[in-house]
């Protein structure tokens, strides 16, 4: 494995996650239109309390899919590492959309478990804008699943490094900043969070250490 871990050129990467207590393995790659089908159909499972995010998380999966096809005609969008290198190349101050998916045949619910929608922005930072894991699992319906949002997290914080970005920033909620501070081990998040070369190092080390990340 490379010092980043970097992704594979055939845009998949695998790690880890708890599924009642046992490892199960996973698939992130990016994503595209089929993947959004397939989010297109989560719904809030009935027995999903109504405190729980389960509906936070359904409302940001169908905005991180009508913001993936809105820059799908706006802006360029990469498809897998070498096409996010080839954008870069011919043009450095290129907005690159970028969709990552975790996905599993083994997930009753959906093939797809979560996504992340992002955006490198023209100064080569890249923006988290939406992060959403499928309502079951943050409803805490059984199989009780731990770490897809995380692994998220740890994904995108490979990528960054595979690609130099030096940082990653997003929005935080109520809901969501004690993910964050807790993820990539930050002493405060208030309305948004920045993960440098320490916090981005850390994740780096979290996906091969804790999720048994493959690339």
């Amino acid at each position: 494995m490379a010092s980043h871990g970097l992704l594979l050129q055939d845009s998949s990467m695998r790690f880890q996650v708890l599924v009642n207590e046992e490892p199960r393995p996973v698939e992130l790659v990016f994503g595209g239109a089929r993947d959004l089908a397939l989010v297109d159909r989560w719904r809030v499972p009935p027995g999903v309390a109504s405190g729980s995010g389960a509906r936070d998380a359904l409302e940001f999966a169908r905005l991180a899919s009508k913001r993936w096809r809105y820059y799908r005609e706006s802006i360029s969008t990469a498809s897998d590492l070498e096409s996010f290198r080839s954008i870069l190349q011919q043009r450095r101050e290129s907005e690159i959309s970028v969709l990552l998916v975790v996905r599993a045949d083994w997930f009753s619910y959906s093939r797809i478990l979560g996504l992340a929608q992002c955006r490198r922005t023209y100064c080569h930072h890249i923006i988290l804008e939406f992060l959403a894991v499928h309502p079951s699992i943050v409803g805490g319906l059984q199989p009780m699943i731990r770490g897809v949002g995380a692994g998220l997290i740890y994904s995108l914080a490979v990528l960054a490094g595979a690609v130099d970005v030096p940082l990653i920033w997003g929005e935080a909620t109520a809901f969501s900043a004690p993910f964050y501070v807790k993820t990539c081990r930050l002493p405060k998040v208030e309305d948004y969070f920045f993960l440098r070369k320490r916090s981005l190092q850390f994740c780096r080390g979290q996906f091969r250490r804790k999720y048994f990340g493959e690339a």
